[in-house]
């Protein structure tokens, strides 16, 4: 029983993750981050929008 309780917590903390990631103001498609010179960034892999995480 145990295993099942940690593998259900184990999907909630994924399923929570996504929820920190965010859309392309530009298109929506799900961000992805990324590392410039200028530090980190969120980057859109479909139309390339550039963020700076707030």
């Amino acid at each position: 029983m145990p295993d099942d309780l940690e593998r259900a917590r184990e999907r909630r903390r994924e399923a929570d993750a996504e929820f920190d990631t965010p859309n392309c103001p530009e298109c929506l498609t799900r961000m992805e981050p990324t590392a410039f010179d200028i530090g980190e960034a969120w980057r859109c892999p479909a139309c390339g929008h550039v963020s700076q995480p707030d």
